[in-house]
């Protein structure tokens, strides 16, 4: 790494031992401690580092504006964090992007994003795919990503483990092949396509029965009419997602399955369908406003001089209703 630009700022950040936003505020002449700016001296100058001077001429001064990429605007969990963002505004104007779920609309999201002059970005998302990292790893600000765990970025999230947890107690007596777990690919959103469910499969010793779906209810509720169609109806349904567990209920009724009678349902997010549906649906409850708050927070907090907030996962608490 001897050659001018060889080095990125995730190196300079590694090799200095501290974060990427503080050597963004380094290389645009910002605050930072006298101890740190003799650390990043000393890296940029043993490794010859010479800065884009077209990527810092984008971020000469504060414009006002966060930029929030987004995979839909359809989703009360964004939503509420969106309403929590702006709850603790600091007098910012959110740029936003609906990215539609798709993972190259998303790295163009951000990359237009960057060209806008923000001051800071933040990432909701269900994956976070090679491009994407090599996007974000080229934005000279700081950058929050919810949704999912990142090495490479400071993340905001729920607590998903901890939730699936919660829900052991609820099947410590049953048969393992009596229970369906209803969610999403993995490979589309980890977090909640595997992670919601990693203590329910270790209690069930993997042994359930396994379904994919999409976030939207009335896909699901096709997908588990087509399931139905060929199966005997599980006694117990964990769906990763209110609205995936509302899909399911509908194609349950259609086919006069009493719930909870015959099949007890559980999900998670805590919508606000989840209380007034026939019967109440049993969830997990996330503060997503107190989520959307922290999202602001961290983002504000990484462009200080010496960051002090920690990256939280946010934990929920189970709501129980009729329907388990």
């Amino acid at each position: 790494m001897s050659e001018k630009e060889r080095i990125t700022i995730n190196d300079i950040a590694r090799l200095a031992g501290v974060g990427k936003s503080t050597v963004s505020r380094y290389l645009n002449n910002g605050s930072i401690s006298a101890k740190t700016r003799a650390k990043l001296n000393a890296v940029v100058k043993e490794y010859d580092y010479e800065p884009n001077r077209f990527a810092q001429s984008l971020k000469k001064t504060s414009s006002g504006m966060i930029g929030v990429v987004v995979p839909t605007f359809a989703s009360f969990a964004l939503t509420e964090m969106m309403r929590g963002m702006d709850d603790v505004n600091q007098g910012d104007f959110f740029l936003t992007i609906n990215t539609y779920h798709d993972a190259k609309r998303q790295v163009e999201a951000v990359k237009q994003l960057a060209q806008q002059n923000v001051d800071g970005i933040v990432v909701m998302t269900g994956q976070i795919t090679n491009e994407m990292t090599a996007a974000l790893q080229q934005v000279s600000v700081p950058v929050v990503v919810q949704g999912q765990p990142s090495r490479h970025f400071e993340t905001v999230n729920v607590d998903n483990q901890h939730a699936g947890e919660l829900l052991v107690p609820l099947i410590a007596n049953v048969k393992p092949t009596d229970v369906l777990l209803l969610g999403v690919d993995p490979t589309s959103d980890y977090n909640v396509g595997q992670t919601r469910f990693n203590a329910i499969i270790q209690a069930l010793d993997n042994n359930m029965q396994r379904l994919y779906t999409t976030f939207d209810r009335t896909e699901t509720a096709e997908i588990m009419r087509n399931y139905l169609a060929t199966h005997t109806s599980p006694k117990y349904i964990i769906a990763a997602t209110d609205t995936i567990a509302l899909g399911a209920l509908a194609a349950l009724q259609e086919q006069h399955i009493a719930v909870p009678a015959n099949t007890k349902i559980v999900a998670f997010d805590n919508t606000p369908a989840a209380e007034i549906v026939t019967p109440g649906l049993s969830t997990v409850s996330f503060d997503y406003f107190a989520l959307g708050q922290w999202l602001y927070r961290r983002l504000k907090d990484l462009s200080q001089a010496e960051p002090v907030l920690t990256d939280p996962l946010l934990r929920g608490e189970l709501v129980r209703r009729s329907s388990w």
